[in-house]
């Protein structure tokens, strides 16, 4: 059988849908299935991936006559937003009909490991360091300010000091331009559309990584990479969208992530 699977939405949702590929591969009894996707580069280098495509539009695509079957689950549209304790990767591997075999996401490390040129960090590393994620907020509230899913600014200046002052560690921040910067980080900055996949060497090499439910979160999985997650359970929660194989510290407001500083640097130190 030869499908096409439809994944939309963000790349963090993407990231995780490679983790499906595996089982799609043996449900298809094919060595290779292919994706429409709007992030491309997250598939290309997959050796279980054939052939990444754009979205189409509504008209007929005849590239697409190649293929038995254009599938598409949306977890957003489905049960999944009714049924707090349903993962989402339980509900694609329900909805396409598929037992999960590697619920791990994956990014080939060969293709993301030469790509110093598509990247860039606005200051020299010139120490050991971590990788942190504080907003994600996608300018929903405004540009420099919190969302619920954002660790509280003020806590993010008092955590990275901690980092800084009791590790002797750099602090390299994912983050966009529009988001607020906190004090004494290296921003990194993509220079091309792959450049994001950059961070996955620094992820590699970094001492561990923190990490609100974001983009960083889940590039994060696709390394063994310590990491400390934390959430606002009310907007999600690990049981829905996380990795059991992180660290999750989670709160529970309408503001932002609250969670003791303190706290976070008992997970990093093992102390707790």
């Amino acid at each position: 059988m030869k499908n096409i699977y439809v994944v939309m939405g963000g790349l963090g949702k993407n990231i995780i849908f490679t983790s499906l590929i595996p089982s799609l591969c043996q449900k298809d009894e094919a060595e290779h299935i292919s994706i429409i996707t709007g992030w491309p580069y997250l598939y290309t280098s997959n050796e279980q991936v054939d052939q990444v495509l754009p979205a189409p539009g509504w008209k007929h695509e005849p590239i697409l006559e190649q293929y038995d079957n254009v599938i598409y689950h949306e977890p957003y549209l489905s049960n999944y937003i009714k049924d707090k304790n349903i993962h989402i990767v339980n509900d694609w591997a329900n909805g396409l009909g598929i037992t999960l075999t590697n619920p791990k996401p994956y990014i080939k490390h060969t293709y993301y490991s030469n790509l110093e040129n598509d990247y860039s960090l606005s200051e020299p590393l010139t120490k050991k360091y971590c990788v942190v994620q504080v907003n994600g907020g996608n300018e929903v509230y405004g540009k420099n300010v919190n969302s619920p899913r954002d660790y509280r600014l003020d806590l993010v200046q008092q955590l990275l000091l901690k980092i800084r002052n009791q590790l002797d560690l750099d602090v390299v921040c994912f983050r966009l331009e529009s988001e607020p910067k906190p004090s004494n980080t290296i921003t990194f900055k993509s220079k091309s559309e792959k450049g994001v996949l950059g961070i996955l060497p620094l992820i590699e090499k970094a001492e561990f990584v923190v990490t609100i439910d974001s983009a960083l979160m889940h590039f994060a999985a696709c390394t063994d990479k310590k990491t400390i997650a934390l959430w606002n359970t009310s907007q999600t929660s690990p049981e829905r969208i996380g990795y059991n194989f992180q660290t999750n510290l989670i709160c529970n407001n309408d503001i932002a992530i609250d969670i003791d500083p303190n706290h976070i640097m008992e997970k990093l130190n093992g102390t707790n």
